[in-house]
């Protein structure tokens, strides 16, 4: 590599910290070493050990906390875009544990809205569940499903805890899950969810909506999720 095809340092030194925290030698909820400590490492001015700190937190692996530092946040959960899983599906293949904590469960009438999802008429009783997911114990995001009642299913409140998989729950009794249409977007969280998210004002969140099907083509479920923005990666399979 010649001279002209060099990283620049910041760059060297930002990936090294990405990979030190990838190893644990940065854990999760630990701090990283001070702008002055980079700079005397590293041989840097202090403009260059702020930029590596700075991009780190804009990246999501870290949080600055006003008086201690850079804080190693936890690591983003993946999901791959080609793939159908769930919540608890995606974080079993990121080698970490979910758990939800159920804020309402109960018989509703759908909305317009909702009804137009799940292909039913306005009005029609459905099964609402909200629930606050948890990723290794930490907030992650609050769900919003709303169950089809067509399929016969055991819709009772004694029926989900903080354990329960959708999905698996759907499966068990006899309806197959086989395909899903979702949209993800940026919003502006709203005081309900900061609220219930413990989020700062600023903070960006995703919206994900997804309509699930059984192996008729016929909807399951509607659900309206909430996502800590900076605790999720999505990676997408491009073909040519």
């Amino acid at each position: 590599m010649t001279n002209k095809e060099k990283k620049p340092l910041y760059q060297t030194i930002y990936e090294e910290m990405i990979h030190k925290i990838s190893d644990s030698t940065y854990p999760e909820g630990s701090y990283l070493p001070s702008e002055a400590v980079i700079q005397k490492t590293y041989g840097v001015s202090r403009i260059t050990a702020r930029r590596v700190l700075s991009d780190l937190e804009s990246d999501g692996y870290t949080k600055k906390i006003k008086g201690k530092g850079s804080v190693v946040l936890p690591k983003k959960k993946c999901s791959d875009l080609y793939e159908l899983t769930g919540f608890t599906e995606d974080a079993k293949n990121n080698g970490a544990k979910s758990s939800s904590i159920i804020l309402k469960s109960e018989v509703q009438t759908a909305s317009p809205a909702v009804a137009e999802f799940l292909q039913i008429e306005p009005g029609e009783n459905i099964f609402y569940l909200k629930r606050l997911r948890l990723y290794n114990g930490r907030i992650y995001g609050v769900y919003n499903t709303y169950i089809s009642m067509r399929f016969n299913l055991p819709l009772e409140p004694e029926q989900f805890d903080s354990e329960t998989s959708l999905y698996d729950f759907y499966e068990q009794n006899g309806v197959k899950v086989t395909s899903a249409s979702e949209t993800i977007e940026a919003v502006m969280s709203t005081p309900e969810i900061r609220k219930e998210m413990f989020l700062d004002k600023d903070e960006p969140i995703f919206l994900k909506e997804r309509i699930t099907y059984n192996d008729l083509n016929v909807p399951i479920e509607y659900s309206k999720n909430h996502h800590r923005a900076n605790q999720y990666k999505y990676v997408v399979r491009l073909h040519r």
